[in-house]
């Protein structure tokens, strides 16, 4: 089938959208108005994604702006300036490298939070550097490609940079560069298998080498973490929630920038790996809070990678909240995981959360969230007269 070709428009919202009260996300007091989105920069982006016609998330990277954007079928839910690649060659006597972006359409093949970077060839030639053997522990960078990295294969990925400085320009080796929180924003949003497109850049020249600010850093020494996450990683659970109450309201109400992912992110990955049910309960109950609205939509987002990140987990904290509270969190979960699926809703691949954890290896307050997720499955099908395969 034939990809159709869409124009995104570059904001957050529609005028309508903006006009209503719950459109951006958090409910607010009465007389409260939600803030409009910044213009983008290039409006008009095109793309042909069958996934955008059909409703789904996707990621898309112009590389005429320099500028990722996430988006809702034609909403975009979130834009940030990128490093792409200069377009420069370099050439041995045994190989060649080109350093561009490619255009195309590309899918997540995994995802890794503060991955080594393993260095190829070509970094050790371009600083002058005796090329060490393949399996050498002297091309592996602990923490080099940033607070997180969204693989799509053919030696692409998206991820963190310690040069936010630089972003906004061609000057990369070809992946895509993102700040560090926009990179573990991004982490959260997407699930393998999502559909990432990059356009534009075709008639662009090749772009000077960047200059880069020297290193104070020894040889061999990790980038420094985001200081925002160091710092909130040392809060109580309690006080984290509290934040992101106020973050979420910031975000849907006041002219202020989106500070609640990294506060999501600490409470997440704390749920998840530390145990803690207060920190996943309450990030998971934050959902129901949130209309309707590009804000809701990217917060499911969250919601659904805490699930795929650990299906027992979530399930085990998620049966421990009320039945409408715990019916609420299921119907996020599922329809993020259906608009993180590129294909057909009546695909037989499509990951549907209650395939991840058979019911009868679960106890009985997991058993009702997994009952919970069966229930908001047949809805969301019967809604759209799609029958399971």
């Amino acid at each position: 089938m034939r990809s159709t070709l869409f124009g995104l428009l570059l904001a957050g919202t529609t005028l309508a959208e903006a006009a209503d009260v719950e459109a951006q996300g958090r409910r607010a007091p009465a007389g409260a108005r939600p803030r409009a989105e910044a213009p983008a920069p290039r409006p008009g982006v095109r793309v042909r994604s069958e996934a955008v016609a059909r409703g789904r998330h996707v990621v898309v990277i112009d590389l005429d702006s320099n500028r990722l954007l996430f988006t809702r079928g034609r909403r975009v839910l979130w834009s940030a300036p990128v490093g792409t690649g200069t377009g420069l060659r370099m050439e041995t006597d045994r190989d060649a490298w080109n350093f561009h972006t490619p255009n195309g359409t590309f899918h997540v093949t995994y995802k890794a939070r503060e991955p080594d970077w393993i260095a190829p060839d070509w970094y050790f030639l371009e600083h002058d550097l005796p090329v060490p053997p393949e399996n050498s522990s002297k091309r592996r960078f602990p923490r080099g490609l940033g607070a997180a990295a969204v693989y799509l294969g053919h030696g692409l990925a998206i991820h963190g940079t310690d040069k936010p400085e630089l972003l906004g320009q061609r000057v990369s080796h070809g992946c895509i560069r993102l700040s560090d929180a926009d990179a573990l924003r991004l982490f959260h949003n997407v699930q393998v298998g999502t559909e990432v497109v990059v356009v534009g850049g075709t008639d662009a020249p090749v772009a000077a080498p960047p200059r880069t600010r020297a290193s104070s850093r020894p040889a061999g020494t990790p980038p420094p973490r985001d200081p925002v996450v160091v710092g909130l990683e040392r809060e109580e659970t309690g006080v984290l929630l509290e934040r992101l109450d106020r973050e979420l309201f910031a975000t849907a109400f006041a002219d202020a920038g989106p500070g609640w992912p990294r506060v999501a992110s600490v409470l997440l990955f704390r749920g998840i790996r530390d145990g803690d049910d207060e920190a996943l309960g309450g990030l998971l109950a934050r959902i129901e809070e949130i209309g309707p609205g590009t804000l809701r939509d990217e917060y499911a987002t969250f919601v659904s990678d805490a699930f795929a990140q650990s299906p027992l987990r979530t399930l085990a904290v998620l049966g421990q909240l009320d039945r409408p509270l715990r019916a609420s969190v299921a119907t996020a979960i599922v329809d993020a995981t259906v608009a993180l699926y590129p294909g057909e809703t009546t695909d037989a691949r499509l990951p549907w959360p209650t395939r991840r954890a058979p019911r009868t290896v679960l106890d009985t307050r997991s058993q009702r969230a997994w009952d919970a997720l069966l229930g908001a499955e047949r809805a969301y099908r019967e809604a759209r007269g799609v029958a399971l395969r």
